[in-house]
């Protein structure tokens, strides 16, 4: 898949994804090719038919043609996975969480391209922590560096059953406001409420990334 740099490509895509969110798109100036680009469905239509609309506008203003693969949530993951295996990839892939699953291992194996160039086109629209985040560490170059252009950033809330904390005999207005104070204050409610006779409480439970901390939405691409 080289008629069009995944390099160049990654640049337009990066300005693509900032229609309406961070600055009108840079477009590489070259010869009208083709890019093709796996994207994470939406979980609402208005999703992806937004995505298209952004992707019809590039191909306006750059002359670049690219060739669309929306796949669902779980099946894009499989497809990355095989992709990587047999070598057979496409210019961009883009997928939720792939900062936490696809990116570690293959930025550590050397396996993606160094996309500090791309996003320095955006820099001054993205937050500090969007460009930490996607940031990591290459075994083989011995550096760290960013390996997904951010795209969105999204955080995971804090759920605290109220009514539980004040049945243990607690109130939310004493919990700490520092980070590790405000975590030790709910562990020793799982006790108290169990004491009375609640089975099958648990004082946390969290099964995504820790709540509060900023997660990237990627955009990677293969070397």
């Amino acid at each position: 898949m080289s008629k069009l740099s995944r390099r160049s490509v990654l640049r337009g895509s990066v300005g693509l994804a900032a229609i309406g969110t961070l600055a009108r798109p840079f477009i590489a100036k070259a010869a009208g090719k083709t890019a093709s680009i796996w994207w994470t469905q939406g979980f609402v239509p208005e999703e992806d038919a937004s995505f298209r609309a952004m992707v019809a506008e590039y191909e306006k203003t750059s002359g670049n043609k690219i060739d669309v693969s929306i796949i669902p949530f779980a099946p894009i993951r499989q497809k990355i996975v095989s992709a990587l295996t047999s070598g057979d990839v496409p210019d961009v892939m883009a997928n939720y969480n792939a900062g936490l699953t696809v990116v570690p291992q293959n930025a550590w194996n050397d396996k993606l391209v160094d996309l500090t160039d791309v996003v320095d086109t955006q820099k001054s629209h993205y937050h500090p922590t969007a460009l930490l985040a996607s940031q990591y560490y290459n075994n083989i170059t011995k550096t760290r560096s960013l390996y997904y252009a951010p795209l969105a950033t999204i955080v995971a809330p804090l759920h605290i059953w109220s009514s539980l904390v004040e049945k243990a005999g607690y109130k939310m207005s004493d919990a700490p406001k520092t980070w590790d104070a405000f975590w030790d204050f709910f562990k020793p409610m799982q006790k108290r409420l169990r004491d009375k006779g609640m089975r099958g409480v648990y004082a946390l439970g969290s099964s995504r990334p820790p709540p509060g901390r900023p997660t990237a939405m990627p955009c990677f691409i293969i070397s």
